[in-house]
This record gives C-alpha cells, sequence and structure tokens, in this order.
C-alpha cells in the first residue's frame, strides 16, 4: 500500500483532492448552533381548579396525576407545585431515554384516563414538553402609542405567528404575554334585583339566544335547503337587545338595560410581557435541529421584513433575542483559537524539525481538520462551541503521530536510507505502537461519549471531534504524510535550524547525564519522581469544587417573588418602577420582563417552574459585555434588595451544564405541613446567617389569605339550597360563565357573563350578592342573611417529591462565591446547632452539589469497561502485564500531575477539569507508549547506554509533540474566563510536567523490571 502511495504520485493528489472537496462540502452542509441540542426529559403539566386552595389541589390534582404517571419506568423525579387554583407538575426523565416522544404520547394518555378521577370544574391536564429548549429568535410586539390597545397587538401577532409557522425550518413558534379577548356582559347587580331578574335567567337567555345551530333540513326530488334561524351572535349590540322578563312582574327588559356589554381582554391576565417598560407579546421561534442557524436566519428575516411593511406605524415589532450572533461571534472566536494555535506549531514544528520537515508535519493539520469535518457530517454531529472546541483541543494531537512518522524518516534518511525504504521502515516500526497510542487515547476521551444524560449530551462533541481527528491523524500520517516525508525530505546532512531544526548538544549532553545518574541510582529516583504526583494528590483535596463555571455571556438575568397573595396587577406595578430603576446604570441595552411565568429560554438550560406564579416575573438583561455584566450583577444585587425590600430579587448570571434550581438546595421531607414549616425556618436562619447567601427561599409558603364562609346549612336547607350550589352560584358570579360566542374572521371570541367588577370587589359585595332557589321564586337569598366570614391565611404553595411532601430550602449565593465552599460552611454549622429531625422527617441535600454527584457518577460509570479495554490494547500491543502496568502508573501520574497544575493555576476542581484529566492520561500513555516502543526495538534491557540511546532518540518528537499540544492548549488558556482554561490547564500543564518526569520514571522503571526479570531467569537457570 505504501509502496503503491508512494510511486504513483496521481493516487497522492487524488486522495488530497478529495479531502479537501469533501471537506469544504461539509462544512457547507453540516449543521450550526450555539450549543448542542440536549434531548428534553422535562414536561410540565398544568391543571387548573379555580377556587380551589392549595391543600385541595393537592390532593385532588397533584397527588391523583402523581399516582397516575409516577409507575412510569422511565420517570427519574415527579415534582409538583400546588397553588391555589392551580397544579404544576414536572416531570423529568431518566437520563438513559434518548427518544422521548413516545413516551410523551403516553403520559398523554395517562393524564386523559385520570381525568375522570379530577374534580368536575378542574381543568383537563396539559402536559407540554416543547419548551425544554432554547428559543433560536425571539421577536416583540408592543404598541408605540396610548391609544392602541393590547388586544390589535394580539392579533398582529396571531398574524405574525401564522407567516412565521410557514417558514422552512421552524419548528415551532410559541406566544409569552398572549391576552385573551371575550366578550363581558357585566351585570349590574342593583339594577338586576329592582327589575327582578337572577343571573341565572341572564345566562339562560344568552345562551337560548345565540342560534348557532342547524335548523333541519328541506329535502326534495331536486333539491336540497339549509336551515338555519338568524340571531347568532356577531355583535355586542347583538346581545345587548337580548329580552329578559322579569320574575316579579310581567315586565320585559333588554340585556342592555341591567348589564354593559363590551369587548375587552379577560381578566385578571393570566401573564404578563412587558417591553422596554410597556405591555406587548413576545413571539418565541425555535429552529428544527440540525439546521444552520444563518440560513435559517435570513429566511426568518425575510418574513419578518415582508410582515413589517404592512405593519402599522403604531405597533412597534423588535428582535428581542437573535442566537445567531452569539453563534456566529463563538464560533469565530473558537475559529480564531484554531488559527492561533495552528501558527503557533508550525512556528514550534519550524524550530524542533527543521523546515522542510515541519512543513510536511504542516500538511496533516488541516487534512485532519478536513477529515473530522467529514467524520462530524458523516455522524450528524453539528458545528457548536463543543465540536469546535474538539478542533482546538485535538490540534496539538493530531500532529503527534505525524511528528513521530517524519522524525522517523528524516532520521533514517540522514542515516543513508533511500526515500522508499525509509519511509516503509518508519511505518513498519511505528504502526503498532502510535495505533495502540492512538487507541489508547481514543477510549480516554470514550467515556465523555458514552456518558448518559444532559451533561454528557452537552460536552460529547469535544470527545466526538478529538476522536474524530484522532483517527485521521493516524491514517494520514500512515499514508500521505509518510509519503510526503520520504519524497519531500532529502539525505541533507546539513545542519542548522532551517534544516534539522534547533540542536543543543550541551543540552542533550546534561540530559544524557542526567538519565545516566537516575539509572544508577534508579530508587531514588522513582522517589523523586513520585513526589510531584503525591504532591498533586495532596494539591487536590485542597482544590475549591465547582459543578461547571458560569457562561461568559453579555446577558444575565433577575428573578423577582413577591409575596404569595400579590396579584399580577400588583407585580406588575412594582416590576414598573424596578424597571426604571434599573435603566439607569450604564451599559443596559435590553431590558425585557414576563411577569406571572418564565421568560421565554434564551439559554439552554434555563428553567420553566414558575407558571401561573401571579407573583413572580422574571427579566432578561443584555449589556455591553460579559465584564460589565459581572460587574452589573453585584451592584445590582445590593442596590435592588435595599429599594425593593418587599421583593426578593435574584439577580443570576447563566450557568453551564445541567440546570438547577438553586445553588444550594435543602429539602425537608416528611408529612405534616406546619412541621416542613417551622423546620425550614430553622434552616432558613441558618442559611441567611452566611455572609456570602444573600436569599433563602423556601417551596413551602403561607400567607395568601383566603375568605371561609361559615354558613347557616340548616337554614340554607330550608330555603331550598345546598352548600355546593351556594358555592356554584358564588362561582359564577363571580368568576363568570362562558354562554355563547362571538365569530370573528378565523377567531372565536367567548361572551362570558358575571356580576360588574363593583359588584365584586369587597367583602360587602359578597354580602350583598343575591342567591336564587327553586323555593324562593320571588324575591333573591341575600348570603349575609345564611353566612358570616372569617379571613384567615391558607397555604400559598405546596411542594411534592416523588410522592412525598417537601420543603425545599433554597439558597443563593453572592456573585463569583462557589457553592461547594458555601455548603460545606453551612453544613458544618448546622451540625454544630444541634439541629435535629423529627421522626419520619429526613434531609437531602440538592443544588448544585448533587447535580455534580450525579454527572460525575454517570461519567465514571463507564470508566470500568473503558479501563478494560485499554489494558486489553496494551497487553496486545506489548504482549506484557508488567509494560502496560508501567504505562498505566504513568497515566496515573499523568492525572495527579493534572490536578497539580490546577492548583498552582488557582482554579477549582470541576467537570471540565475531569474531562481534561481523562484526555490527559490518553496522551500520557502516548509518551510512555513510544519511550517503550524504543527500548523493545533495541532490546536494552540492562544495558544503560543502550537505554540511554533510545530516550534520546525518541525525546525529540516527543519534545515537539509535548511543546505542540501546549501550543495548541494555550488559545484557550489565554482566551480567559471560567469555562475552558481550567480544562485547558489541566492538560497543558499536566502534559509538561508528565513527559518530563516519564524521561525519567518509564527508563528507570524499564531498568529495574528488566534487571529483576534477567535475575529470575538466572536463577531458574541455575536451579536446573
Amino acid at each position: 500500500m505504501i509502496r503503491y502511495l508512494f510511486n504513483h504520485g496521481r493516487v497522492q493528489a487524488l486522495l488530497v483532492a478529495l479531502l479537501i472537496v469533501s471537506g469544504l462540502a461539509a462544512i457547507s452542509g453540516l449543521a450550526r448552533s450555539e450549543d448542542p441540542r440536549i434531548t428534553n426529559r422535562i414536561a410540565i403539566v398544568t391543571t387548573a381548579l379555580p377556587g380551589a386552595s392549595a391543600e385541595r389541589v393537592e390532593v385532588q390534582i397533584s397527588e391523583k396525576i402523581e399516582q397516575k404517571l409516577k409507575s412510569q419506568a422511565e420517570v427519574k423525579h415527579l415534582s409538583s407545585i400546588s397553588r391555589p387554583g392551580l397544579s404544576v407538575i414536572t416531570i423529568e426523565l431518566k437520563d438513559e431515554v434518548t427518544n422521548v416522544k413516545p413516551i410523551w404520547s403516553r403520559m398523554r394518555d395517562l393524564l386523559g384516563d385520570v381525568n375522570n378521577q379530577l374534580p368536575v370544574n378542574a381543568s383537563s391536564p396539559l402536559l407540554d414538553d416543547e419548551r425544554g429548549y432554547a428559543y433560536t429568535r425571539i421577536l416583540s410586539l408592543n404598541a408605540n402609542d396610548d391609544i392602541t390597545t393590547l388586544a390589535t397587538v394580539n392579533r398582529y401577532a396571531k398574524e405574525l405567528q401564522n407567516q412565521l409557522r410557514n417558514v422552512s425550518g421552524v419548528e415551532l413558534v410559541h406566544f409569552f404575554g398572549q391576552i385573551d379577548e371575550e366578550i363581558l356582559v357585566a351585570v349590574d347587580q342593583h339594577k338586576a334585583n329592582l327589575a327582578g331578574i337572577a343571573l341565572p335567567q341572564i345566562h339562560a337567555a344568552l345562551k337560548g339566544a345565540d342560534a348557532k345551530v342547524a335548523a333541519g333540513t328541506l329535502t326534495n326530488n331536486k333539491t336540497q335547503m339549509q336551515i338555519e334561524v338568524t340571531g347568532a351572535f356577531d355583535s355586542t349590540a347583538r346581545i345587548g337587545a337580548i329580552p329578559l322578563s322579569s320574575n316579579q312582574h310581567a315586565g320585559q327588559y333588554q340585556l342592555s338595560d341591567v348589564a354593559t356589554i363590551t369587548r375587552s381582554v379577560k381578566t385578571p391576565v393570566s401573564e404578563i410581557a412587558l417591553i422596554d417598560g410597556k405591555p406587548g407579546i413576545y413571539i418565541a421561534i425555535r429552529m428544527l435541529p440540525n439546521l444552520r442557524i444563518d440560513t435559517f436566519s435570513e429566511r426568518v428575516d425575510a418574513a419578518v421584513a415582508k410582515f413589517s411593511n404592512d405593519l402599522p406605524a403604531q405597533i412597534l415589532l423588535q428582535d428581542i433575542f437573535d442566537q445567531r450572533g452569539y453563534t456566529e461571534t463563538r464560533l469565530a472566536d473558537l475559529l480564531g483559537n484554531i488559527a492561533v494555535g495552528f501558527v503557533l506549531i508550525l512556528a514550534v514544528l519550524l524550530i524542533t524539525l527543521g523546515f522542510k520537515a515541519a512543513l510536511v508535519v504542516g500538511t496533516a493539520l488541516p487534512l485532519t481538520v478536513l477529515f473530522t469535518l467529514v467524520s462530524m457530517q458523516w455522524y450528524g454531529l453539528p458545528i457548536h462551541q463543543m465540536s469546535v472546541t474538539g478542533l482546538v483541543v485535538a490540534l496539538g494531537i493530531m500532529v503527534d503521530n505525524a511528528i513521530v512518522i517524519t522524525d522517523a524518516v528524516q532520521r533514517f534518511r540522514q542515516q543513508g536510507v533511500n526515500a522508499l525504504a525509509a519511509v516503509e521502515k518508519a511505518v513498519a516500526h511505528f504502526w503498532l505502537p502510535l495505533l495502540g497510542s492512538t487507541l489508547t487515547t481514543i477510549l480516554a476521551f470514550a467515556p465523555i461519549v458514552l456518558m448518559p444524560g444532559a451533561a454528557g449530551e452537552f460536552i460529547g462533541g469535544i470527545a466526538l471531534s478529538v476522536i474524530f481527528a484522532l483517527i485521521g491523524s493516524y491514517l494520514i500520517s500512515h499514508s500521505l504524510v509518510a509519503v510526503f516525508a520520504g519524497q519531500f525530505i532529502k539525505n541533507d546532512s546539513r545542519t542548522g535550524i532551517f534544516y534539522q531544526g534547533i540542536r543543543a548538544p550541551k543540552l542533550s549532553k546534561r540530559f544524557a547525564a542526567s538519565l545516566k545518574l537516575s539509572l544508577e541510582k534508579p530508587l531514588l529516583t522513582l522517589l523523586i519522581v513520585f513526589i510531584f504526583p503525591v504532591a498533586g494528590f495532596l494539591g487536590a483535596g485542597q482544590l475549591t469544587e465547582q459543578f461547571f463555571p458560569p457562561s461568559d455571556r453579555d446577558m444575565f438575568q433577575i428573578e423577582v417573588h413577591f409575596a404569595p397573595h400579590v396579584s399580577i396587577e400588583s407585580t406588575r406595578q412594582a416590576i414598573v418602577s424596578m424597571d426604571q430603576f434599573i435603566r439607569q446604570y450604564e451599559g443596559i441595552e435590553k431590558l425585557d420582563w414576563m411577569i406571572g411565568t418564565n421568560f421565554p429560554s434564551f439559554y439552554y438550560n434555563m428553567l420553566q417552574r414558575n407558571r401561573g406564579a401571579n407573583n413572580y416575573a422574571q427579566a432578561m438583561v443584555k449589556v455591553s459585555d460579559f465584564k460589565r455584566a459581572n460587574e452589573l450583577i453585584t451592584q445590582l444585587q445590593t442596590q435592588l434588595d435595599s429599594a425593593f425590600p418587599s421583593a426578593q430579587t435574584l439577580v443570576r448570571k447563566l450557568e453551564q451544564g445541567p440546570p438547577f434550581n438553586a445553588p444550594i438546595e435543602m429539602r425537608i421531607y416528611g408529612p405534616n405541613l406546619d412541621t416542613l414549616s417551622e423546620l425550614g425556618q430553622q434552616l432558613r436562619t441558618q442559611l441567611i446567617a452566611h455572609e456570602n447567601i444573600t436569599h433563602t427561599r423556601p417551596t413551602l409558603l403561607s400567607g395568601s389569605p383566603k375568605l371561609w364562609l361559615n354558613t347557616d346549612e340548616a337554614a340554607l336547607t330550608h330555603a331550598g339550597l345546598s352548600l355546593s350550589e351556594m358555592a356554584t352560584q358564588l362561582q359564577s358570579q363571580f368568576n363568570g360563565v362562558i354562554a355563547g360566542s362571538i365569530i370573528d374572521n378565523t377567531e372565536t371570541v367567548p361572551v362570558r357573563v358575571r356580576v360588574a367588577d363593583q359588584d365584586r370587589a369587597d367583602i360587602s359585595a359578597l354580602f350583598s350578592t343575591q342567591l336564587t332557589s327553586p323555593a324562593a321564586t320571588s324575591q333573591g337569598l341575600l348570603v349575609e342573611s345564611y353566612a358570616d366570614v372569617e379571613l384567615t391565611p391558607s397555604r400559598g404553595s405546596i411542594a411534592r417529591r416523588n410522592g412525598e411532601r417537601v420543603n425545599i430550602i433554597e439558597a443563593y449565593l453572592t456573585t463569583g462565591v462557589l457553592p461547594q465552599t458555601v455548603l460545606n460552611e453551612v453544613t458544618a454549622t448546622i451540625e454544630k446547632s444541634g439541629f435535629v429531625l423529627p421522626h419520619g422527617y429526613r434531609l437531602e441535600i440538592g443544588g448544585e452539589s448533587q447535580e455534580r454527584n450525579e454527572a460525575v457518577g454517570k461519567l465514571l460509570g463507564q470508566v470500568g469497561i473503558i479501563i478494560v479495554l485499554l489494558i486489553t490494547v496494551l497487553v496486545m500491543s506489548f504482549n506484557s502485564f508488567t509494560t502496560t502496568a508501567l504505562i498505566l502508573i504513568n497515566a496515573l501520574q499523568a492525572a495527579m500531575l493534572g490536578l497539580l497544575s490546577v492548583y498552582i493555576a488557582g482554579y477549582p476542581f470541576g467537570f471540565t477539569v475531569i474531562i481534561g484529566l481523562l484526555g490527559l492520561m490518553g496522551l500520557a500513555i502516548n509518551a510512555a507508549i513510544v519511550i517503550l516502543s524504543e527500548l523493545n526495538a533495541t532490546v536494552a534491557l540492562t544495558d544503560k547506554h543502550k537505554i540511554i540511546a533510545a530516550v534520546m532518540t525518541c525525546s525529540r518528537h516527543i519534545s515537539s509533540t509535548t511543546i505542540t499540544t501546549v501550543g495548541g492548549f494555550l488559545p484557550l488558556i489565554l482566551a480567559g474566563g471560567g469555562f475552558w482554561p481550567p480544562f485547558a490547564v489541566a492538560i497543558a500543564g499536566g502534559t509538561v510536567l508528565t513527559t518530563v518526569l516519564s524521561f525519567y520514571f518509564v527508563p528507570v522503571a524499564y531498568y529495574l523490571v528488566s534487571k529483576r526479570t534477567l535475575r529470575t531467569k538466572k536463577h531458574g537457570i541455575n536451579a536446573h
């Protein structure tokens, strides 16, 4: 194969052309996005039970749905929040689940089954599994004047939604802040009483007057004609003209005599969108997976521009968020890192190998990158920050094989071997050792690929890119690079940096002398060598733990919680004031709010857990750059707490990795709500005392006021009404009943009848409310005649987790403080305080700590199989368990040295460091394999001169590969931020230290093992 390729230049050219063309085609065709697409394993089930307390919602809704769903094997966690009138259940599937659509479909079927077990006035449970991904684009519509109503904006938003749905590549379009229009029939209770007309009569009259029903068909032998009665609702005037009869006299009235009929927004609204401080509507668009975000955004731009041309001047259309800009910036930065790394590596190669050898090795870089891109397209791995980072990581690694092969060919040519023979000899000598080192490095990155769940899907692109690059590097270096080296590098005896690279005879002599000294005192050498890994092990115990560092982004979020009883309108008024306060700060470019629910997801791991929370608001804040964002987060947290003491304000960075509700969570499980509340308060007292905890928040909330009607049941029954009938009538009077509809173009606008606002505003209005009874047809029954009222607090919310009641105490930290540090301190404080849980209650730690432990457990769960495979590869490569043990010891040393590098650099220990250590172990194995292969090839055994010569022979290309590896990681280190530097430092620093120690550990260990083996054989011969 090598001979044929060497002798046929056209085949070489065709192979290079094939790589170039297919690589460019892959660049053009590969999907592009900012972050990896993580499988959505979270869905939310919402069920309304109007007028019910949190306790009733828990028992009648949440618990019944949980019982139905928790039997499913794929469910990992079931969490529920029961609020007055609303149940919100979060379903989280196990990490191993990848095909979620059939499971969500089955869940919907189960919810259909449980629907019959719910109260009659409960809504059907609605499962939403579409809000787990970040939206690609968020647009907004709002009025540009004080005249245009939100209802008008809503109609334009619906038209825009229809047009966007027709854009190729759109997966879905969601509304946020959408309002519901209705025809409100507001009955004046006083006028209705004077006229002797009860509310149920009005309801019945409305239902009977809306003649949207077929009236039969006239059919004969020739024709067929449909019959329909005129009078269907088509305007407010038509509704106002409905005739009403009095119960007390023979008079007849029209509906407009006792009621006001208006087309209006249904109140209270369930959610409010504030755009630049004004009410509006968000239109959130999500792109289908495996598409290019740049071409998709161009199609959206065209649709938006077309829609804008027909938009009136009084309605403003804005681009709130566009993921394309972040994607292009992030990918441009990473590609810039690749370019910088490429230049650094070429510079290193020119110095260490010489001009010709550097050019030959340099060809491996673009060819391997092209091969990797083709592999990514074949596999279906998009271009995003993780896959491109994998290319940055692989930069230094992908030239290792090429350096070894080229250096060997150059050395053989200098020894007088002809070109073809030099190529064949180099390939024959190194194909097996380099295959072993390539496979071991692939296996080192394999746990990342095999890791299930969101963390694995997020970072898996790094490992896949590296693996594809390693495969390409091996294949290209043993074919094209080897042939190019033989044809291009001549038998040139000239010396100098340009021809043979840098030579340092004095340094080489000192290195050889140090190797000789280490072999003369092998035990002392091993002792000195092991000092550094032990120092790394001890330093690891001092490292602060951090699961995933925050994102370096020019955006952050603000979450605001008010007391549970606060209405959504009161929340809006407070948020408007807060909005004006925040805009005074320099650097704020965009500030937009969502009230009553979460803001549309503009980042990949944002949780949607505050549906139907009238006392909640969330803001998306965009500033000039991420440095200003970090400054503002600290400033705003302090200033907002002081300026708005009635609100609990959380100014939070965007976090990397799998989502969690709060950095620190303490979950208290138990049956009694009062006890859970008391225990939670004790924990909150302990937590808030910590200087770095800014806020604590329980999920078991109290303080929501509720009116209890203490009714004289005997008197009410005598009047012909039951308690449930009384409740139903009050519900219909105050909240209203749908009694018809108006068809407006393609929309159906419901007609709701209820009492006017002044008749449902306070307790006196409640007492003056009249009830109707078949036994009392002449006049209504006043509520105050049969009941008195008691105002008491009720539960604001009740939380459950996996079928158990729980009070989760969430703790939020000062910006820049590591959660694990605070958790260790507060845990020690709680233990010292003597905090003891009663029998039947237990405490569980959640938040960042739990997510980290789960992710690390999933990662290390794959390591056992990988280690067995790795040992198998090494044993097959060297046919020796002893040699394999030496290599593995070297790999463990590398891991400790990587930790030492992280400790010296001052970075925390996190998930990215673990990934870096796995890669580092693979690289360390490479160096050991190359040295041991050279020692075995020369049959050095206990011959110290041969051992030194073998190490000196391979020291050049090992040093070159080490420097190029560091050069490849240097851009990630210099880029700054919190995400990549710890990862890059672990590999780059560990590689340097490991290489230096390998030059002494591997030959000395080889010498001692060989000496023992020869002694054993000698004793065996003597014994015979």
